[in-house]
């Protein structure tokens, strides 16, 4: 787990910042156009790169305490998603779809990593997680979800896609923080 912990903290710090670096970029290029729509693609695709060791990494974590069957097909899940995403997001960045035809894709594969940070919470409820942990992955997942529908219902401007985005970004980025901090300090203490 030394060399697992080590990557994914630093992945999760990683994540973090894209994160926040992302949400930046997107408010820019709803306000000015481009460059900032692939400069948040970008950060995306680091965002969901990032975030596959962390999934790696809790399914190693949460394995102990309930099957590792169940922590590993959390892990799936999310890492399905992460990986779908970032090769949605890689397809705009290299215009080899519009983002017309990608945004089902994109959607659909960022409900699936909401639906993700769910199955971590409610797995790290019942694997002894702290609870505003596992807190923060359940709303995180719902921020995921909400903001996707948004999108699909409406565009930028509609309520959930708002409020999910707030919420997935405030959510998501102190549950990366957190585990960056926790896998950071288990590697410390394997060593």
């Amino acid at each position: 787990m030394t060399d697992l912990a080590l990557v994914a903290g630093v992945s999760a710090f990683v994540a973090a910042v894209a994160t926040g670096v992302g949400a930046v970029f997107l408010g820019l290029f709803f306000s000015k156009g481009q460059p900032w729509g692939t400069l948040n693609d970008l950060a995306s695709i680091v965002l969901m790169i990032g975030t596959i060791p962390v999934a790696l990494f809790v399914a190693d974590v949460t394995g102990s305490t309930v099957s590792a069957l169940v922590a590993g097909g959390v892990a799936l899940v999310g890492i399905g998603g992460m990986a779908a995403a970032s090769v949605a997001q890689g397809l705009l960045v290299l215009r080899v779809r519009t983002y017309e035809a990608l945004l089902p894709w994109t959607l659909g594969a960022g409900a699936v990593v909401g639906v993700w940070y769910v199955l971590v919470g409610v797995t790290g409820l019942a694997t002894g997680f702290p609870t505003p942990l596992a807190i923060l992955a359940i709303v995180a997942g719902v921020g995921f979800v909400a903001m996707g529908y948004g999108f699909w219902r409406g565009n930028e401007r509609h309520p959930a896609s708002i409020a999910g985005g707030l919420v997935m970004l405030v959510a998501s980025t102190a549950f990366l923080i957190w585990i960056g901090i926790a896998a950071l300090a288990a590697h410390g203490l394997s060593r």
